[in-house]
Formats: structure tokens, sequence, C-alpha cells
């Protein structure tokens, strides 16, 4: 009933290696931003403990 490829639509291939990409569920055009959001997230986070505390 389920479509076997169905597991394989996050699939990524670098320098030969084929990895799992995480989710194909997400509001990121790619991963390089998401992680660049996560990052500043991050810093602010840091420098929200670092004034407060």
């Amino acid at each position: 009933m389920t479509d076997q490829n169905s597991q394989d639509i996050d699939l990524r291939e670098e320098a030969g290696a084929t990895f799992h990409r995480g989710s194909a569920l997400s509001i990121f055009l790619s991963d390089r931003r998401e992680d660049f959001i996560a990052l500043v997230f991050a810093l602010l986070i840091a420098l929200g403990v670092y004034v407060l505390v």
C-alpha cells in the first residue's frame, strides 16, 4: 500500500556519501538558511543570558 520510495524524499548525496537530511517538512528553503537562523537565535539567547545574569 505504501510507496517504498516515499522515505527517500529527503535523501541528499554529497561527495559520494548519501545521508538522510532529517525532515522533508521544513519552513526553510535550504539547510544553510536553517543553520544560520538557528545560530542567530543561539547568539540572542547567549546575549540575553549574559546581560540578565
